[in-house]
C-alpha cells in the first residue's frame, strides 16, 4: 500500500467524525507520504434511513477538480456510494483479525 501515494492521489473519505478517524489515519501513516487528503463525515451528506436513523452518504461530486470516471471509491457499505455506483468497490468489512497486517 505504501506506492499508492505515488501513483495515486489518495484520499480518505470517512463516514466518522474526526475525533476518532485522526488516530487511526496518524497510525495508517505517520510520515504523511500516502494520504493526500482526508475528509470526515461532514463531508458526507445525511440520509434517513429507511430502516431508521441515518446514513452519510458520500457523494463524489465534491471533487470538483476531478472527472468522475478518474474517481474510484471502496467501502464496505454500499449505501455509501449510492449517488456514484459505478465508481464504487464493494469490499467485506473488517473485523477483529489482530493477524491481519
Amino acid at each position: 500500500m505504501w506506492w499508492a501515494g505515488e501513483y495515486f492521489e489518495v484520499v480518505v473519505f470517512t463516514a466518522s467524525v474526526k475525533d476518532y478517524a485522526d488516530p487511526i489515519l496518524d497510525h495508517l501513516d505517520p510520515t504523511g507520504q500516502l494520504i493526500h487528503h482526508w475528509l470526515y463525515r461532514e463531508s458526507c451528506i445525511k440520509t434517513e434511513n429507511p430502516t431508521g436513523g441515518y446514513i452519510y452518504v458520500k457523494d463524489l461530486r465534491i471533487f470538483k477538480n476531478f472527472d468522475l470516471k478518474d474517481i474510484v471509491i471502496v467501502d464496505n457499505a454500499v449505501y455509501s456510494f449510492k449517488n456514484q455506483l459505478e465508481n464504487g468497490i464493494p469490499i467485506l468489512p473488517f473485523r477483529d483479525d489482530r493477524l491481519d497486517d
